[in-house]
């Protein structure tokens, strides 16, 4: 049993399906992924203690572990620690389970905290800092001999947000290019990246402002063709809204909710302010997103035109 949590979603995602794909070379299992704030407990706990319908194992990855947290954050209405327990105490060798929490906070007073630290090994997933990701995209750009200018490292660093998923999709695209990397190419290829305001897009769609999101859209796909990018930034401000909100029905300030997200405080009271969707309804969303970008990169889905109709019935529904 592990248990997995990073302050980077991105990162945390990453590394479970590292350990999936680890898992599925040694032998046949069937996954099933739940969420303590979406489902229930109850239905989680019968996944594990059933046999597969095929006989053979299972992988459950339970996500939103918010019991091991002391945010309060409040989860599924039949959630109970006892159930937790048991899953914590789960003798059944034929299950591999994966809990992950997308906070870096770890409860060194909750009895439940103790007990998933004994029975589960917990790993936390550091967001590399500024220094890191230098490094980081140096090593990357040496092993695949592309040379580059110093001060044009710093500049990529520069443009680019905390969100880890933006930094290894922008810097692929620099390794693709092929080219020495200078300012030049930086400010060609990086800057338009930014060259809209990604915040005032992401916050139109928080809004329900239908049309200030696809005027933005559309700009921002001319220049810069990458839906994943945007898929990545769009659910990662739904779920830091989605987190928020339920920060705030636990009666936090504003900066308390920014100090537990690790998150700049004028972006929670922006979001939290220009909100307009109920916490089923982000979550609704944010599957939609899960299953769009899972769609374009099984190639059922283009990544142009459906990506653009699945967002616009995001705001119909």
């Amino acid at each position: 049993m592990q248990f997995l949590q990073s302050a980077d979603n991105f990162l945390l995602r990453k590394q479970v399906q590292k350990i999936i794909k680890t898992l599925k070379a040694q032998d046949e299992f069937e996954v099933f992924e739940f969420s303590l704030i979406e489902d229930s407990i109850a239905s989680i706990y019968e996944e594990i203690v059933t046999y597969s319908l095929f006989g053979g194992k299972k992988i459950v990855v339970i996500n939103d572990c918010w019991f091991v947290n002391e945010s309060k954050v409040k989860l599924h209405k039949d959630f109970d620690l006892k159930l937790i327990e048991k899953i914590l105490n789960n003798q059944n060798l034929d299950v591999e389970i994966i809990l992950t929490l997308n906070s870096d906070k770890f409860s060194k007073k909750l009895k439940i905290a103790k007990l998933t630290e004994t029975k589960a090994d917990v790993m936390l997933i550091q967001v590399p800092n500024i220094i890191q990701k230098k490094q980081i995209a140096l090593r990357r750009l040496q092993s695949k001999q592309i040379s580059y200018d110093e001060r044009a490292t710093d500049l990529f660093l520069e443009y680019i947000n905390d969100d880890m998923n933006v930094f290894t999709n922008e810097l692929n695209k620099l390794i693709n290019m092929n080219k020495h990397i200078n300012e030049e190419l930086i400010q060609a290829s990086i800057n338009h990246y930014w060259q809209f305001d990604v915040f005032q897009i992401l916050n139109a769609f928080i809004r329900g402002d239908l049309n200030s999101f696809i005027v933005g859209w559309k700009g921002y796909i001319e220049v810069n063709s990458n839906i994943f990018g945007f898929v990545a930034l769009l659910g990662g401000q739904l779920i830091t809204l989605r987190n928020a909100l339920l920060l705030r029905q636990q009666g936090y300030t504003n900066q308390d909710i920014a100090s537990r997200l690790v998150k700049n405080p004028y972006i929670i009271k922006k979001i939290l302010d220009e909100n307009k969707l109920k916490i089923s309804e982000i979550n609704d969303k944010i599957k939609v997103l899960y299953t769009l970008e899972k769609n374009i990169k099984e190639g059922i889905f283009d990544n142009k035109i459906i990506p653009e109709l699945e967002f616009i019935r995001m705001f119909c529904n």
